[in-house]
């Protein structure tokens, strides 16, 4: 349900700052049918698994997404270049992509293939292009959206050249996600180069952020400014975990202990994408102002569960020793 959520809070977001107000009647009511069909998949795969109903709506919940993107791109296409609107169509495409391993699920229990290497290959690949492709590129539509409505300039030369090192780092960068069952070395360095694409594209986007951080700061509230810089730190950590985890042992390492890799979910979805999305909602106005305690005590939170995460592995792992 959190991906649901985020990707409704996401698509809104892209009918608000893009689409004219003559246009979003269609959006709105496409949007409600994709609640509709959100609601029967939450129904029905915990009731019958991969069953006739819940491959029927999942399908359609797809179908309705593409027809969202594909009148989504139709109606901002003469808007020409603009950071905001190139990201979210990339974050929509990435849906589109990741939807092809959900629908490969379905083939491979069929053949016996069910909970095998390839049937979490699938379940990576659609995780991987939700994280790394759909909600990445969408919070950057987002961000960079904001910031075109306070009147922030960016050098569009940096956002074009981060944003084309992200996009084309994304598609090999899901080989690190299969790196688990030793496919290889040269996946490794397939990994490792997309890791690397991404560092760069992270040296960008630091650029970026200090050009504009005087008037971030006085454009931008606080509580604000506190949870975008724990969204920015998550994000950059993401991209250093990633690239440590094309070597081999890291790899194994990140199978085998599976805090860690609750903790590197965490990261991603609490301390990237949902800090994001918050300060993004209090500044928009979409969430009721909330005082500085309440944003300071959940980033403790977040810092409390990722560190309980990876040091509960050790406390465990001192223990059997002992």
């Amino acid at each position: 349900m959190f991906l649901g959520w985020v990707f409704n809070l996401l698509s809104l977001a892209f009918i608000h700052a893009h689409i004219e107000e003559h246009h979003r009647k269609k959006y709105i009511t496409l949007f409600l049918i994709i609640q509709v069909l959100l609601l029967g998949m939450l129904i029905s795969f915990p009731l019958q698994g991969y069953g006739i109903y819940s491959i029927t709506i999942s399908t359609l919940h797809t179908v309705a997404v593409g027809l969202f993107a594909f009148w989504f791109f139709k109606d901002t296409a003469s808007m020409g270049y603009n950071p905001s609107r190139w990201f979210a169509c990339i974050s929509l495409t990435f849906f589109l992509i990741s939807a092809l391993g959900p629908f490969s699920l379905g083939p491979l229990m069929v053949n016996g293939l069910g909970y095998t290497k390839w049937y979490y290959f699938a379940v990576y690949y659609y995780l991987h292009f939700q994280y790394n492709g759909v909600f990445t590129f969408g919070v950057l539509s987002l961000f960079f959206g904001l910031l075109n409505e306070r009147g922030i300039l960016v050098d569009q030369l940096l956002v074009k050249r981060f944003g084309n090192f992200m996009l084309i780092a994304c598609l090999p960068a899901y080989f690190l996600s299969t790196l688990w069952a030793r496919p290889g070395i040269i996946f490794n360095i397939i990994g490792m180069v997309a890791a690397i694409m991404q560092l760069v594209g992270l040296i960008y986007f630091i650029k970026i952020t200090r050009s504009i951080s005087v008037p971030v700061i006085k454009n931008v509230s606080l509580s604000a400014r506190i949870l975008f810089l724990v969204a920015f730190l998550s994000f950059a950590l993401k991209l250093i975990l990633q690239a440590l985890s094309a070597h081999p042992h890291i790899a194994r390492l990140a199978y085998e202990i599976r805090n860690y890799v609750m903790a590197y979910l965490h990261l991603v979805l609490f301390g990237m994408i949902s800090c994001f999305l918050l300060a993004w909602s209090l500044e928009k106005g979409w969430l009721r102002k909330t005082g500085l305690t309440g944003i300071v005590l959940f980033v403790i939170g977040f810092i409390g569960m990722e560190v309980t995460l990876i040091s509960s592995n050790s406390f465990h792992g001192s223990m059997i020793s002992a």
